[in-house]
């Protein structure tokens, strides 16, 4: 059976090309944009998963969901929440929302070694539902996926809700 991987060549904003959708690294897909402030607040913990988790093998990239979005706009919001050193991508057309089926910001779509997709979804709890959040995180949702998928067991479930701000779809 040939399985057929939809490969996504695409630039981030140094000009660096980076290949999705086909078989490399775990890769953390986490979908922003600067004007969210559910996706903003989460600017820390994506951060933090990152730095963990770099050290067993995963990837992370920022997907900026925003077309219009200029390179230095990406840079200077990436600057002021403090990301990290991972690649910074403007999705202008879309390709990468709708290769993960993606729907909000913040979601992270977790691609596995294979290409696939392994998980879609929340980081985490903490939002129950727009602008209404719980204290503390119960669930650390990607980071079971993350556990999971790393020691070669089942990601269960496979996608959550996100809670943030609505993908809008682009206007041709």
């Amino acid at each position: 059976m040939i399985t057929l991987l939809l490969a996504l060549l695409t630039p981030d904003i140094d000009g660096a090309t980076h290949r999705y959708f086909e078989p490399g690294p775990p890769t953390a897909l986490f979908f922003v944009t600067h004007d969210c402030p559910v996706a903003n607040r989460y600017a820390p913990e994506i951060r933090r998963i990152c730095a963990d988790y770099q050290r067993r093998g995963l990837q992370c990239a920022l997907v900026y969901v925003d077309p219009t979005a200029t390179a230095e706009k990406v840079r200077a919001h990436a600057a002021e929440y403090q990301h990290g050193d991972y690649p910074r991508i403007i999705d202008r057309d879309h390709r990468l929302v709708k290769a993960a089926g993606a729907t909000t910001t913040p979601e992270v779509a977790l691609l596995g070694r294979d290409g696939k997709l392994a998980y879609r979804g929340r980081i985490d709890d903490l939002y129950v539902t727009w602008g209404k959040s719980h204290r503390t995180v119960g669930d650390p949702t990607l980071r079971r996926a993350l556990d999971a998928y790393l020691a070669g067991q089942p990601v269960t479930p496979k996608t959550t809700k996100a809670i943030g701000c609505f993908i809008a779809d682009l206007i041709p």
